[in-house]
């Protein structure tokens, strides 16, 4: 006959017993402080990681004027709570030449796609990660041949500037690339 008995009550009577009883005690988890990434917060552990090459949605080559997806990760590494990150993608073009990315859809509701792609995540816990898959409309007048870049970075508000509320880079770029055939 087998038999449960509670640690409470072997505890209870080792002690009434007169053998000495160590209390054991699991200490609680303490809550992970929170900052916001508009403040002087160390963000050293936030990163962003996207996708290195864009992928024709239909299709394996990339042909202008036809849509293509990739995707961006950011990450909280650290030990805090981190508020109000910025993400954001935006296509490199030459000087003269249209510069905004013609979103057709992004997965994350954080984010918004009007001539590039924004996120504002509210709050990434430690240990978090956000992964937000974009497509995109390619420009039609590429030239065979042509490349097109987009580059995705993490950033925070500053003060506001003549009306504006500059961003300020956080850590690297990352760069997506795609030729078209």
């Amino acid at each position: 006959m087998r038999r449960l008995t509670s640690l409470a009550a072997i505890v209870g009577c080792a002690a009434a017993a007169g053998f000495a009883v160590k209390a054991l005690t699991v200490p609680e988890p303490r809550p992970a402080r929170v900052v916001d990434a508009e403040g002087d917060a160390d963000l050293a552990r936030l990163s962003v990681r996207a996708d290195p090459s864009l992928a024709p949605v239909a299709g394996h080559r990339l042909v202008p004027g036809r849509r293509v997806v990739y995707g961006f990760s950011v990450t909280n590494a650290g030990s805090e709570i981190i508020r109000h990150v910025v993400a954001r993608s935006v296509k490199v073009a030459a000087p003269g030449m249209d510069d905004r990315l013609a979103v057709v859809s992004v997965s994350d509701p954080a984010c918004s796609g009007v001539g590039r792609v924004e996120c504002i995540f509210q709050r990434l816990d430690p240990g978090e990660t956000r992964t937000v898959r974009v497509v995109v409309e390619t420009p039609a007048d590429r030239p065979p041949r042509g490349r097109m870049t987009i580059h995705t970075f993490l950033g925070r508000f500053t003060e506001p500037v003549g009306g504006t509320i500059p961003l300020e880079v956080i850590g690297g770029i990352q760069a997506t690339t795609g030729r078209f055939s």
